[in-house]
């Protein structure tokens, strides 16, 4: 199946009864990018395309975080008991507690979480943990794009991002990794936390890998969404590492900034703003604009 859109309300009322979920005729949709994220009660439903490697990311993200909640500590959020992930109805899905959080997570928080994290060392052999893989999720969209009778992004565009993705994937396989390789959450940002039972607890472990420990410290680097530097500073003191006095985190920063194009090319044919805001982020690569201030969209 081509990772092409995501499932909707019929794949999730499937999976909800196989896993015993009730009460999907209320069901909200909260957010959908790289997944539709819906909330049944007090449950959270992740779906994702049913695919070899949405498989291989959901099983991944179950055993990490039951293994990280079993080690205790407060970094993840433990998915609720059952066996998943469920597959049915051309959808892949997880499921986990319902977390409603009013404010972010300070830069200091989440600092310590990700520290947490990378000290918690390796996990079982029994949990299948893929290897990061950079630009991967972009590689599928331009795919995808390609085949499209009306495309979401020109010719030239999609080819300048092909050589452009073809240049940061060669640099990285050069790149020495001052943190080394380990367990990574590969998305550890404020958006990215639940309050949990008094603490915090990361969620959205999608791209769990073993890579860079680095990739991991991206989400404070001065990129297009302009975080202040005094954001920078207190998660920086909080983890106990500067990335920003180590030359590779420009790498880095335009890895995640290229990888985020992909998602947008996915949405981009139902969701208008999605469309205009893939065009504002190429744009903006492509002419080297570091002054436009990039925008999510759900």
């Amino acid at each position: 199946m081509i990772d092409s859109g995501l499932p909707g309300r019929d794949a999730l009322n499937l999976v909800c009864a196989e896993f015993g979920v009730p009460g999907t005729e209320n069901a909200v949709l909260l957010h959908s990018r790289s997944n539709a994220v819906w909330r049944v009660g007090p449950s959270v439903v992740r779906l994702a395309p049913d695919t070899e490697v949405r498989r291989r990311r959901a099983v991944a993200a179950v055993a990490v975080t039951r293994w990280l909640t079993d080690l205790g500590g407060g970094i993840a959020l433990r998915p609720l008991a059952g066996a998943q992930p469920v597959v049915g109805g051309g959808a892949v899905a997880t499921f986990w507690p319902y977390r409603p959080t009013r404010d972010l997570i300070g830069p200091a928080d989440l600092g310590r979480l990700v520290r947490a994290l990378h000290a918690a060392g390796d996990p079982p052999a029994t949990a299948p943990i893929p290897t990061y893989e950079p630009l991967m999720r972009l590689g599928e969209a331009l795919d995808i794009d390609d085949h499209r009778t009306i495309p979401a992004l020109s010719g030239s565009d999609r080819g300048w991002l092909r050589e452009r993705a073809a240049e940061l994937v060669a640099a990285y396989a050069d790149m020495q990794w001052p943190l080394g390789i380990g367990l990574i959450h590969a998305d550890a940002h404020s958006g990215n936390a639940v309050r949990e039972v008094g603490t915090w607890a990361l969620i959205d472990w999608d791209g769990t890998s073993i890579g860079p420990r680095e990739l991991d410290l991206v989400g404070i680097v001065p990129d297009h969404f302009h975080e202040p530097g005094s954001y920078r500073t207190q998660f920086a003191a909080a983890y106990g590492y500067d990335l920003l006095a180590w030359p590779g985190w420009i790498l880095l920063r335009d890895l995640i900034e290229l990888h985020s194009i992909g998602s947008y090319i996915r949405m981009a044919p139902t969701k208008p703003a999605a469309a205009s805001e893939l065009h504002s982020r190429v744009r903006s690569l492509r002419s080297g604009d570091r002054s436009v201030l990039w925008h999510p969209v759900s």
